[in-house]
């Protein structure tokens, strides 16, 4: 199920969100069994506890994680969160009002990393480490991936393997860093999943078949990654759930009539191509 929130717009947890979609509805973090979403409630109530969610100088929303008692651990929310995107999960922030209850659509982020450095009071008052997630609108990877050079002097020299290789690693997030290494990781990580996506397809779209329509400012084979399990194309996915097809195939599957038609029949050409390169 996809249904798209209006950024900014305000919404009714209980109606909006938690009656459509399941999901705990207390705490920050709800993370619905049977959705593609974890959705994300930010309020100024950890101010009380030493700590204040928001976006810091790198562009990054800092998000504090989960956890009443005793250090933070990587469990439930916070491992859903960390491992958001080899889940196939998408970060739906959400932020408070002065009306209970209602909060407003901040929109779709990515989790480029985390950092267990910070000290804050438990609810007992005992100080613990806390973890704090470094979060970047999906958006802003979605232009940062416009750049078509960006990856073309990393991997131009490396086999199809190893760049396969390289694009699974990207995925995995368990390294705790500073915020200003972990934007820089995402915009790396972003670059080898789709260098690979588009050496796999060798200028041929994977959805009709047909040789890319036209050669790029720098003489290579023009096709746009296409996300299949998303409604939009911004952010970062595991290379069995990216497509790289050329722009006719890429609209229709987004606008066209049959578009849902041709998207599934993609996913199964693409998994099943990945699927056959498991040892």
């Amino acid at each position: 199920m996809i249904v798209a929130f209006e950024l900014e717009k305000l919404y009714s947890r209980r109606k909006d969100i938690h009656e459509k979609f399941g999901g705990q509805q207390q705490g920050g973090i709800a993370t619905p069994a049977n959705a593609p979403y974890i959705f994300l409630f930010t309020s100024e109530a950890g101010e009380q506890h030493g700590y204040r969610d928001g976006y810091d100088e790198n562009g990054l929303f800092i998000y504090t994680g989960e956890g009443q008692t005793g250090p933070m651990q990587f469990l439930r929310g916070n491992r859903a969160i960390r491992d958001h995107i080899k889940d196939g999960k998408e970060l739906l922030l959400f932020s408070s009002t002065k009306k209970s209850g209602i909060y407003r659509f901040k929109g779709p982020f990515l989790c480029a990393g985390c950092s267990d450095e910070m000290v804050g009071p438990d609810t007992e008052g005992n100080p613990r480490k806390l973890i704090q997630f470094h979060l970047t609108p999906s958006s802003v990877l979605t232009a940062h991936l416009q750049d078509e050079s960006s990856e073309l002097v990393t991997h131009e020299n490396l086999s199809l393997d190893e760049m396969r290789k390289r694009a699974y690693a990207a995925v995995e997030n368990k390294v705790c860093t500073a915020p200003v290494v972990s934007k820089r990781n995402l915009y790396k990580r972003s670059e080898d999943v789709k260098a690979y996506v588009l050496a796999r397809a060798k200028g041929i779209c994977e959805s009709c078949g047909k040789t890319a329509p036209f050669l790029n400012k720098d003489g290579k084979s023009y096709l746009e990654a296409h996300h299949i399990r998303q409604l939009s194309d911004d952010g970062l996915d595991i290379p069995s759930w990216i497509a790289a097809i050329c722009p006719n195939c890429h609209r229709e599957i987004h606008h066209g009539r049959d578009g849902a038609i041709k998207n599934q029949i993609l996913l199964t050409q693409i998994n099943s191509f990945e699927n056959s390169l498991i040892c």
